[in-house]
């Protein structure tokens, strides 16, 4: 014989071999996963076809039907268009954009009034939040358009003092800082906080945020790359904020002939510093705080061009300039001349280092012209010559202060000068203290 002998097999086995046999062929089939699975699929399978054969449309019954139906809504007016004549497509197109316009109009209205809010109770938390129905967006805070509309119901109750804050700054926008938005802002506590809104402070970016390879065309509002910009841009009474970093002044003069408040840190001047190689001139009411100026480090030649000596003060207030400052540091080290020069200005200062008076007859502070000084916590020291010179008829008053290490003397007056000193500290000043040079 050719193939398998199955009889043959079947005597050779074993009697639990040849149960397992029989196990396997006829009765595991009908319990196995596989076979389950297997028949499932095939039962699908056949109630699909069934489902199919019992779907079967009769088009032709279906358009009888139709036809029978549209008769009948024409014949009871229900139908609103069936193939409508030409004429009337105008009417039914402007019957449609009116009312797709009264549904806009209406959401619209929803949207300002805040009638599409509504005030709900969390089904998990029992906690209460907002629901709008027209857009679904849930809120546990209130909605800003509530809070807008409860502002301005306070304000038609309570008048002009209860503006609310966005309107009152827009309109402040239009003033000028000084001496209009000043004005405004002895109002009341309400219309100084818009009037000095953040929004109308000027900021200048250090170097270390890219400010010399920054595009100004793509700047905000109110943001510059240099103080000169922010000066030449701001208005009388307007502030420059400068943050934390470096700004390079590379000009010989810079004037300041307006009203301006200029801020750096005022916990740490260091943070804020000016590498200035020239002179500020000051010709108007002004204010300094936080900020130290001092000499680039990279600016070791002091020569002019004809080999002389180039003499520059850090600061210079001219006559009708008022400059005041406080947490500040003067500093003219790598520099050549005096540190401070009052030609009939006068200042307040708070807190403030002037040092670094150099070369010949270098000088801490020069007052002359009747200049007038007030000095509160400050420290004079470091300087070539006198700490403090007052001529020409000038006065200084000096509390609380120190006027130390000067090369020459502590303080002069000159010419009918005069000073008033409280809580003073002298020390270490190779010259001697005091000097009256008549």
């Amino acid at each position: 014989r050719v193939g398998i002998d199955m009889n043959t097999i079947a005597s050779s086995l074993q009697p639990t071999e040849r149960y397992g046999l029989h196990f396997r062929e006829t009765i595991d089939p009908y319990y196995s996963a596989h076979f389950l699975e297997q028949q499932n699929q095939q039962q699908n399978e056949q109630n699909q076809l069934q489902e199919e054969e019992d779907e079967w449309w009769d088009v032709e019954e279906i358009e009888a039907a139709k036809a029978e139906e549209e008769k009948r809504a024409m014949d009871e007016g229900d139908l609103l268009a069936t193939n409508p004549h030409p004429t009337e497509l105008l009417k039914q197109r402007e019957l449609y954009l009116r009312e797709r316009s009264s549904i806009r109009s209406a959401k619209l209205q929803r949207k300002l009034t805040g009638e599409n809010w509504t005030a709900k109770t969390d089904g998990v938390t029992q906690l209460p939040f907002w629901y709008n129905t027209d857009t679904g967006e849930a809120l546990w805070d209130k909605p800003a358009v509530l809070l807008r509309l409860e502002q301005l119901a306070t304000a038609e109750a309570e008048g002009w003092g209860a503006v609310p804050l966005a309107p009152l700054t827009r309109v402040m926008s239009f003033l000028s800082p000084h001496p209009e938005r000043i004005t405004c802002a002895s109002v009341s506590r309400h219309w100084r906080s818009a009037a000095t809104d953040i929004n109308f402070v000027k900021h200048v970016f250090p170097v270390e945020m890219g400010a010399m390879s920054m595009d100004k065309s793509k700047l905000d509002v109110n943001h510059f790359t240099c103080i000169q910009d922010a000066i030449k841009s701001a208005l009388h009474g307007d502030t420059i904020e400068l943050g934390d970093g470096h700004y390079w002044i590379n000009d010989d003069v810079l004037v300041v002939d307006k009203p301006l408040k200029i801020v750096g840190d005022e916990h740490d001047p260091a943070h804020v510093v000016l590498e200035f190689s020239g002179t500020i001139v000051w010709r108007a009411a002004g204010w300094m705080e936080g900020i130290s100026i001092r000499r680039p480090r990279m600016a070791s030649s002091n020569k002019s061009g004809d080999g002389g000596e180039r003499r520059k003060e850090i600061l210079r207030i001219e006559k009708g300039g008022k400059f005041d400052m406080a947490h500040c540091v003067l500093d003219n080290e790598g520099g050549e001349g005096h540190v401070v020069v009052l030609r009939g200005g006068k200042g307040q200062w708070e807190d403030v280092a002037v040092k670094g008076g150099s070369g010949k007859g270098g000088c801490g502070i020069i007052l002359e012209n009747n200049g007038y000084l007030n000095l509160t916590e400050c420290r004079v020291g470091g300087n070539t010559s006198a700490g403090i010179l007052c001529r020409q008829r000038s006065m200084i008053k000096i509390s609380d202060s120190d006027v130390e290490k000067n090369k020459g003397l502590a303080m002069i007056f000159q010419d009918e000068s005069c000073g008033e000193l409280e809580k003073t500290r002298f020390f270490k000043n190779e010259g001697g203290i005091i000097v009256m040079d008549k």
